[in-house]
């Protein structure tokens, strides 16, 4: 979300939960806004607030700066431009950033981060979700989808990417989506292993995802960090609202695994002030923008999140709306706990998902046939593929 980086920048960012033509662009986008559901979290005018806050972070050349340096950064700038792609309030902006990006992604692909799979599934979805084609993008017509297909089984067989404790399982979820955004039949193999990484002990993590769970014997996975764990591997928002998107983008909203992955969200949900309803990083924390921004798409992914989601007086959409700032420069962007009260251009890149209610894009523009599944386990023809059913 992912998104969104994919790569989790430091170890302050952990903390914090700090992980990511023109006519075609408005067209496109307007498409998108007119397709997926959304009851909005906040009033029309403070979403085009946020739109408009965020578009003004990108330059006349199309870069967004650093908000931790003073240099213009491909990396937020992609973050920026993705979260562009929830409103279609802002087609110019959108067009110079994906412009920029365009010029710079073969640095992007590999600058800042642990592994290549993240960085390419947010191009396949920018990509996808402006007009231009995945498989040849960029100054350097980089084929994106072939790049991500071989990140395929670097590391652990069916997992996209390398093995580090924070970002497994958010990479091989965004290349499940972006895969699926592309049209592209996603290896089974890929699935098995997102839902293989699923938390089921300790009892209290259940249905939850961490970054990555190590394999203790063949077939055995290390049990979840508990919740009173203090490191920060342990189930977290992020991990858990990606991998539940992926879920539902290839397959059918009552899979058990995501109905086991909401029961552990609602342990999640906080009440506490100052913004009960929403969702933290970690189970006993505070709600912060970002993870409620997270779930929401989530919840959305999964069409749950219109029932039973009412906490301490608040729920998702109110905690979320609670952190924009309604008046002066900075009206419309959102604040974070770790902001004292101003402008976080990372809560607002990643919060307007949730201000907007959108799940991350997969389906909506696929070809007819559908994102399918390989399906290796059909005998007698190991080519065969299954189509999935979609919910909005």
């Amino acid at each position: 979300m992912s998104a969104v980086s994919s790569a989790i920048r430091t170890d302050a960012t952990r903390q914090r939960h700090r992980w990511r033509s023109r006519a075609v662009i408005a067209g496109v986008v307007a498409m998108l806004i007119s397709l997926i559901p959304s009851t909005g979290v906040t009033s029309a005018t403070a979403a085009t607030s946020t739109a408009s806050w965020l578009a003004s972070q990108v330059g006349v050349d199309g870069s967004v700066i650093d908000p931790y340096g003073t240099e213009p950064s491909v990396d937020w700038t992609v973050n920026v431009a993705l979260s562009l792609l929830a409103t279609a309030d802002q087609p110019e902006a959108l067009d110079r950033a994906v412009g920029y990006v365009e010029a710079n992604a073969d640095t992007y692909v590999t600058d800042g981060t642990s592994d290549q799979a993240g960085h390419l599934s947010w191009l396949i979805l920018l990509a996808t979700f402006t007009g231009h084609d995945p498989r040849s993008f960029g100054a350097g017509s980089l084929d994106l989808v072939s790049l991500l297909q071989d990140r395929l089984g670097v590391a652990e067989d069916g997992l996209f990417g390398v093995v580090d404790d924070y970002t497994p399982v958010t990479n091989q979820s965004l290349a499940i989506i972006a895969l699926t955004a592309a049209g592209v039949p996603v290896p089974a193999m890929a699935v098995t292993w997102l839902r293989a990484q699923q938390c089921d002990a300790p009892a209290e993590q259940a249905g939850g995802w961490q970054g990555h769970r190590s394999e203790l014997s063949p077939g055995v996975l290390e049990p979840c960090e508990p919740v009173s764990s203090a490191a920060y591997t342990r189930a977290d928002a992020a991990s858990t609202s990606f991998a539940l998107q992926a879920l539902a983008a290839i397959g059918s909203v009552d899979d058990p695994a995501i109905l086991s992955g909401l029961a552990w969200l609602h342990r999640l949900q906080s009440a506490a002030t100052p913004a009960p309803g929403g969702f933290g990083q970690y189970i006993g924390d505070p709600s912060d923008p970002n993870s409620t921004a997270l779930v929401i798409q989530a919840l959305r992914a999964t069409d749950s999140l219109d029932s039973g989601w009412i906490l301490g007086g608040g729920d998702p959409a109110s905690s979320l709306a609670s952190w924009v700032i309604d008046s002066g420069l900075d009206a419309g962007a959102m604040a974070s706990p770790y902001s004292s009260g101003a402008a976080d251009l990372f809560a607002t890149y990643q919060g307007i998902w949730g201000i907007e209610q959108r799940a991350l894009p997969t389906h909506l523009f696929v070809p007819a046939t559908g994102p399918t599944i390989e399906d290796p386990s059909v005998v007698g023809d190991p080519g065969a593929v299954q189509t999935p059913s979609f919910t909005g």
